[in-house]
């Protein structure tokens, strides 16, 4: 078979792939049958007056990837929802329109019945995933839909090399880090092989080589006949590999060339002039140092050594430690070995709530850690002042959503909405676990520039991220983890 590479680079990286010819690719799979019809779609919400999409008309064949951008919280997520039944069988709300699959009317279908024709992966994997061990939750689907067991163990076996969890097969699923959860859930969807794969923010928690491979299995699936309909902000990760685009903007679609997709480069907008630095905190005070800090039985941390204003990123692949490193700052977690010292004081034995004085701690999933019946109730909590919570409600483009719940927002309004909670209190540390995925440009841009004011003001920020365009944003010390 003749074959051409396309060369393509996001921020930092370069990712190539393989691709085959284009009249070799239309002989594997014609897309021609349309294997998703979506027909006047429009689906409100329990308790609102006004839909969230409005006359949705959408069509995917097969052999096609088609991807749906649009601003974090435009009805991305509520749309697939529709689609695979989870939107009004689970969420409840109003729904009219149709949805055929292969030809056949599946709008009175259930989820369980659609799952038959669809898989999906939710922004929230953690709902997805239902046994205790790595290997069983692959052999789990597969013999749900009854597949011969002389198949089955091939086939996970085969999951967990494509997938890279080979050495995790046996650990228990809360072992694993958010990348490695991805890719468990990915590996059961795609071994399934169903008509349509439906994926929201796929990309969101992995590592570099996890990306190439799952731009490299997408593009199989694809060749080999299968309809892919996926979420992604990162445009430029995916623009290679797409036929076609959708845009979702105030309820309604539209149809978006692919040569005109553009994510748009984040930008902090710092404060023209610097805030001047509390009194007890120069430059050059040193607010954070650990020694031999340790887990688990894994090898200890490298040292930190960190000061007033300083931006650090732990950088390192999917399951190498970052967010079990930020639990022990936090406090979340007891370490086996080592000492941390938080302003000249050793606070290895303080609880979290104690070091909640000083460190905020955004967690990698949102819905840990939102607990109040509003969004302004999130952020105005007894300790905090309202002056200052309002406008980072404002900052972060929530104060239109103030009165809403915030299990009604997006998991991307919900991140920000985490982040203005955490800010709110002022701690002289923040530590954010991945917070950044799920963001439009312009949402990203706001929380780079939130981020920027707290450093400028003699806060100092330990994070992680897998997201280039957010690193070169941030005058950011990386240290790596091994």
């Amino acid at each position: 078979m003749a074959r051409g590479s396309v060369l393509f680079r996001v921020g930092a990286l370069n990712i190539d792939i393989t691709v085959l010819d284009t009249a070799i690719s239309e002989a594997i799979a014609a897309p021609s049958e349309t294997v998703l019809e979506v027909t006047d779609l429009t689906f409100t919400h329990v308790g609102q007056t006004q839909p969230t999409l409005h006359t949705i008309n959408l069509t995917l064949k097969a052999g096609e990837l088609v991807l749906l951008s649009g601003a974090t919280g435009s009805g991305k997520s509520t749309l697939l929802n529709c689609i695979t039944g989870i939107a009004p069988e689970h969420t409840g709300g109003q729904l009219s329109g149709q949805i055929h699959c292969r030809g056949q009317v599946i709008t009175p279908w259930s989820i369980r019945q659609r799952s038959q024709r669809m898989g999906m992966m939710l922004q929230n994997v953690e709902t997805q995933l239902f046994t205790d061990q790595v290997s069983e939750e692959i052999t789990f689907g597969l013999e749900n839909w009854n597949r011969p067991q002389g198949e089955i163990q091939s086939l996970v076996q085969q999951a967990l090399v494509e997938f890279d969890l080979v050495d995790q097969q046996h650990w228990q699923i809360r072992q694993l880090s958010a990348g490695q959860k991805q890719r468990l859930l990915l590996a059961c969807l795609t071994t399934r092989q169903p008509d349509l794969l439906i994926l929201d923010e796929p990309f969101a928690f992995l590592d570099v080589d996890g990306v190439h491979s799952l731009l490299r299995r997408l593009q199989q699936q694809v060749q080999g006949g299968q309809a892919v309909l996926l979420i992604e902000h990162r445009l430029e990760l995916v623009k290679p590999l797409c036929d076609r685009a959708y845009r979702l903007e105030a309820g309604k679609i539209h149809p978006v060339k692919v040569t005109d997709l553009q994510s748009g480069t984040p930008v902090a907008t710092r404060p023209r002039t610097s805030p001047a630095l509390p009194v007890s905190f120069s430059p050059s005070t040193t607010v954070l140092t650990t020694h031999q800090l340790s887990w688990g039985g894994y090898p200890p941390f490298p040292d930190l050594q960190v000061k007033a204003g300083e931006t650090i990123l732990l950088q390192g692949e999917n399951g190498c430690g970052k967010t079990t490193l930020l639990r022990l700052l936090s406090g979340l977690l007891t370490p086996t070995t080592g000492q941390l010292t938080v302003l000249g004081q050793d606070v290895t034995r303080q609880s979290a709530i104690q070091r909640s004085q000083v460190i905020g701690f955004v967690l990698q999933n949102p819905n840990h850690q939102l607990f109040g019946e509003s969004v302004a109730a999130e952020v105005m909590q007894s300790s905090v002042q309202p002056a200052p919570a309002r406008q980072l409600l404002e900052a972060l483009n929530l104060d239109h959503c103030a009165a809403q719940h915030p299990q009604a927002l997006s998991q991307g309004q919900k991140r920000r909405l985490a982040l203005a909670a955490v800010l709110a209190r002022q701690p002289k540390i923040c530590l954010l676990d991945e917070i950044m995925v799920g963001q439009d440009p312009t949402s990203l841009a706001l929380m780079l520039t939130a981020l920027a004011t707290f450093t400028e003001q003699g806060g100092t920020l330990i994070f992680t991220s897998h997201d280039p365009g957010v690193v070169e944003q941030l005058d950011t010390r990386v240290i790596p983890l091994q």
